[in-house]
């Protein structure tokens, strides 16, 4: 045995020779273990250096009913696979590899239905319930008069136009008619010229069409005109009829689409757009 005790580097340097590691061939995607040079021992996964993972670590996000059946349907686990749908958050979540009845599973590949909102629906709910200076009424009912199916388009704009043409007089009421609409009177002074008196005529409600989320179904949403005089001044809005009711129904049909695919008719055909997910999936109501 060779004595280092006058010479401690090289001391080091035997000691490093002793702990060079010589080539050696291992097998990808096995775990080993090894002495942690410190008496113990630390385990060694080789998974990463394998062709393919020991099992999938995903998490997915997909924007539409249709994607999400695709994804599912093409990584389906028979006995592992589950969805769950959450009314609250408007979520949908595959469990991909899941527990079946006897086996666990991981729990690490999963897919997400992001559910987004349409502009139309965005643009209509931020004015819910608000009221607004006649100019900004008026050009928020020109922008998104394609929404509106009643009244008609033509009479939308005439009405808008016509708050746009009156923002220097003073209303001074309104009343309803026997038609259902609501005159708004108001009054005008013109220089060298005595009042002039005038009404507009709005509709008491509007029926939109509008699609709550990208991709889902349209509905009609009932809108209530809303005026309010503050002296003389106007202001309008509009109050939405049961929004959370319509979002809750477009997620239930959503969900529906997702179980049991989608079919379009037009006339006395039907076209196929996708189908549903494996009938073996389950779907839970609730939250992974």
């Amino acid at each position: 045995m060779t004595d280092y005790t006058d010479n401690p580097e090289a001391a080091v340097v035997a000691g490093l020779a002793q702990q060079a590691v010589h080539p050696e061939e291992l097998e990808t995607g096995v775990v080993y273990v090894e002495a942690d040079g410190s008496g113990g021992s630390r385990i060694v996964d080789t998974d990463r250096y394998a062709a393919n993972p020991r099992h999938i670590e995903a998490s997915r996000v997909v924007g539409d009913a249709e994607s999400f059946v695709r994804y599912v349907t093409k990584h389906v686990i028979a006995g592992h696979t589950e969805v769950y749908a959450d009314v609250p958050s408007s979520s949908v979540v595959a469990m991909i590899d899941s527990h079946d009845a006897a086996v666990g599973g991981w729990q690490k590949h999963r897919a997400q239905l992001e559910l987004r909102h349409t502009k139309s629906w965005e643009a209509w709910t931020k004015v819910d319930g608000k009221l607004l200076e006649q100019t900004d009424f008026a050009e928020f009912i020109e922008q998104q008069s394609l929404d509106v199916r009643s009244p008609e388009t033509a009479v939308l704009i005439e009405i808008a136009q016509s708050f746009q043409a009156k923002t220097s007089v003073d209303f001074e009421g309104g009343e309803r008619l026997d038609s259902g609409q609501v005159r708004l009177e108001y009054k005008e002074t013109v220089t060298a010229k005595a009042g002039q008196k005038g009404h507009i005529d709005i509709p008491t409600e509007l029926e939109l069409l509008l699609r709550p989320y990208i991709g889902g179904p349209v509905y009609v949403v009932v809108a209530r005109f809303r005026y309010r005089l503050r002296g003389s001044q106007l202001g309008l809005g509009i109050v939405l009829q049961r929004p959370q009711e319509i979002l809750d129904a477009a997620f239930a049909d959503i969900v529906t689409e997702i179980r049991d695919g989608k079919t379009v008719v037009k006339g006395d055909e039907k076209t196929v757009v996708h189908e549903g997910i494996p009938s073996s999936v389950p779907i839970f109501s609730g939250r992974p």
